[in-house]
């Protein structure tokens, strides 16, 4: 007998006969037919979800199926809820979350901003909308893999050269080959700082425009640098960044207003959760 409990069939009738004995005695509480109603409404979304995805309106017959699948889906919720299946389902009660969630953040959504409301969150927000110096550079690489100590003097040599002949020459010539570009042209610092690291980035804030300076240090080496252009950072007017703007506005009221939701929720309810721990217990050896 014990043979036969273990083969997966015998569970597979067992758990269909439970099921069906469930279902008869849920459906034998109530005599009266449960109604599903599908509104011209209903029928509509079902027609623009589909227009939306694949860009026409459904076929007659694409839409019948439309309709059998809603009606599937209607009758599996409502089998499945008188079932108890909803329930201490982690899944479901995820999905009952986010779309009450999701209800929230679409109702906030309504109402657009105005130019004042985006002003105001720029002026408390301005370092998030920063924009970054732009260069204009040339720059000389010495190798200190192939150079070793001598790159730094090798630099400094060619600088004072430089000095002498004037800062016009093409004296990337005299540097070695490097897979990054020798004249750079308004760059974003934060670019720059990709492609040479921010040790770079940082030696460069103090030098002069206009002139070769160096040797300054960066992940690859040594290089001199000619600054030939820089534009310091700024604050955007709100007509540079209105949709960065907005876009962050709007996830934030979004927030808020998800946040409120649950804190006037959660004053019809007692809420009280139990210690993992005895405190007192944590204070002893």
């Amino acid at each position: 007998m014990s043979r036969w409990f273990k083969e997966p069939l015998i569970h597979f009738l067992l758990l269909g006969g439970l099921i069906f004995l469930f279902y008869n005695s849920v459906a034998g509480k109530g005599s009266a037919v449960d109604e599903i109603f599908i509104s011209r409404g209903q029928q509509e979304n079902l027609l623009n979800t589909f227009t939306r995805t694949w860009q026409r309106p459904p076929t007659p017959q694409e839409f019948q199926g439309l309709l059998q699948d809603y009606i599937r889906q209607e009758i599996a919720y409502r089998e499945s809820r008188n079932m108890g299946l909803d329930q201490d389902d982690i899944v479901i009660r995820r999905r009952l979350r986010q779309k009450l969630e999701l209800l929230v953040e679409e109702v906030a959504s309504l109402a657009p901003p105005s130019d004042e409301q985006l002003q105001v969150y720029l002026d408390d927000h301005a370092q998030e909308f920063m924009i970054d110096p732009h260069l204009s550079l040339r720059q000389i690489y010495f190798s200190t893999d192939r150079r070793g100590a001598n790159a730094d003097k090798d630099a400094m040599e060619l600088l004072g050269r430089i000095s002498t002949a004037g800062p016009e020459g093409r004296f990337e010539d005299f540097g070695d080959p490097i897979p990054l570009p020798a004249n750079i042209q308004d760059m974003r610092e934060g670019e720059i700082a990709r492609l040479f690291g921010t040790v770079f980035t940082d030696e460069l804030k103090g030098l002069e425009a206009g002139k070769w300076s160096g040797p300054i240090a960066s992940g690859f080496g040594i290089h001199l640098v000619f600054i030939e252009e820089r534009v310091e950072g700024r604050v955007p007017e709100l007509v540079e960044v209105r949709d960065a703007v907005q876009r962050e506005w709007t996830s934030q009221r979004s927030k808020k207003s998800v946040d409120g939701l649950y804190e006037r929720l959660a004053q019809n309810y007692t809420i009280e959760v139990e210690p993992l721990v005895d405190a007192n217990a944590m204070d002893k050896p």
